[in-house]
């Protein structure tokens, strides 16, 4: 029986929609529907990018807002004169010889910024004005330091949406959110509250699947996943690097690595993952990526740990090594995770770090409880002088576990010693954990003292 399970809608969610990243997602054939989700203001935003919506933080807050005409903002003033910088759009406004006022335009002509000033030559106030005429947001300043106090954030009717109180050192003291009325509708106390508050409201909307290649924006929706069950997350790494991948890949759904040697240098750590993916950084084709990332997304468990219990050790010949164990594995898996699960032997020389790994067989398998076998080809490894580690491997979705087999009764290991191709082997306990122990048998060392240098 195939488990129908809900495919979530894209989202790239960035701080803001600036040049860079514009040609970053520009450069990407997602090939799939997608939304982009901004946190930093940004009045003259797009409202859609390429075939993509973009959906501001700020602009979520203000709420939709009928059209309105342009406002055009004459240089010249009645009642006051004016002086303008050399080859710039800046102009300084006096009235009767004392200095009231800064005005900046943009290239094209526009109101931009105008800064306030009293008596004593002191900002008190600043309004910044949106490419239609409208100021978008006013800001009073601290008279001692000229840094801002107090930001309200405008609609184009004038009325006040967000406001935010600094402290002395310029960090956010207090946000207060307001709707159309008025009334006051939450109040926060930092901006990452604040990133918190818009993004949840989203996954109350929608199932998003949320893509972000910068780490300060992973960290916040990171947070919010840890409360939200349904969200899906993502991580692209471009020229920032998670310090420990190998700690933050459970937490993620997906985790792309833009270059080959990343990529292997991830699995190294973390082992393999359905949820690691290479996408070449030179095409940005991501075609393939987007519609295999979007099927496997939701198959996504909460395994926390697997303990692997010795049931039978016996050598089949005089280097094949037969297996039995219990394992149990510990924490969640959602139903339509269920029977995803691939295991294999792992054998490992634990001087040289040669390895290989050997198909085991699920015998049975009862609420996370299984029992497997395998016969492992243990020569395979033996090139130098060594103890050779075992595991079982389990890749399950997003969870990847290599356990050494625990050895509960010695009385289950062969007490045989094997010679084969002048080494010898024996199967022993270590730490409670089962290897294999190699020696040189007697051809070897007379071969290695007939050809030894003299």
């Amino acid at each position: 029986m195939t488990i129908k399970v809900s495919t979530p809608q894209l989202a790239y969610v960035c701080s803001g929609l600036h040049t860079a990243k514009k040609f970053n997602i520009n450069t990407i054939d997602w090939n799939c529907p997608m939304e982009i989700v901004t946190l930093h203001h940004d009045p003259n935003g797009p409202s859609s990018f390429k075939d993509a919506a973009v959906i501001n933080l700020y602009s979520y807050f203000k709420g939709p807002e009928p059209e309105k005409v342009k406002i055009k903002h004459p240089i010249e003033q009645e009642g006051f004169t004016y002086i303008q910088e050399p080859n710039k759009p800046i102009y300084r406004y006096y009235d009767n010889g004392r200095y009231i006022k800064y005005q900046r335009f943009t290239a094209t002509g526009e109101l931009a910024v105008i800064d306030y000033f009293n008596e004593n030559r002191q900002r008190f106030k600043r309004e910044e004005y949106d490419l239609f005429g409208y100021v978008h947001s006013l800001i009073y300043m601290d008279l001692e330091t000229n840094k801002p106090k107090q930001h309200l954030y405008l609609r184009k009717d004038g009325t006040c949406y967000m406001t935010k109180w600094y402290k002395n050192n310029g960090t956010t003291e207090k946000i207060i959110i307001f709707d159309e009325k008025d009334n006051i509708v939450k109040v926060l106390y930092s901006e990452n509250e604040l990133y918190y508050e818009f993004l949840s409201r989203l996954i109350k909307e929608t199932e998003y699947l949320f893509l972000t290649s910068e780490v300060g924006v992973y960290k916040t929706l990171k947070s919010i996943s840890a409360e939200y069950s349904s969200m899906y997350l993502g991580f692209i790494e471009t020229n920032e690097v998670l310090d420990n991948p190998e700690k933050e890949i459970s937490c993620l759904h997906a985790f792309v690595v833009p270059s080959l040697k990343r990529y292997h240098d991830t699995i190294e750590k973390t082992g393999p993952r359905t949820t690691i993916y290479n996408v070449s950084e030179g095409s940005f084709t991501w075609k393939g990526f987007v519609d295999k990332l979007i099927d496997q997304v939701p198959f996504h468990n909460q395994l926390k740990d697997m303990h692997v219990k010795l049931l039978a050790a016996e050598w089949q010949s005089k280097s094949d090594l037969y297996l039995s164990a219990k394992v149990e594995c510990k924490g969640e898996v959602p139903a339509h995770s269920v029977g995803r699960h691939k295991m294999y032997w792992k054998l490992k020389n634990k001087k040289s770090g040669t390895e290989i790994t050997f198909n085991a067989n699920v015998n049975s398998e009862e609420e996370l409880i299984f029992t497997v076998n395998g016969t492992l080809h243990v020569l395979s490894v033996v090139d130098q002088l060594s103890a050779l580690e075992l595991y079982l491997c389990c890749e399950w979705d997003n969870s990847f576990f290599a356990s050494s087999v625990e050895v509960t009764d010695p009385k289950k290991l062969p007490a045989a010693e094997q010679s084969i191709s002048g080494w010898r082997l024996k199967l022993e306990e270590e730490k409670n954990h089962l290897c294999v122990h190699t020696a040189e048998g007697f051809r070897r060392k007379l071969m290695k003292r007939l050809f030894v240098k003299k």
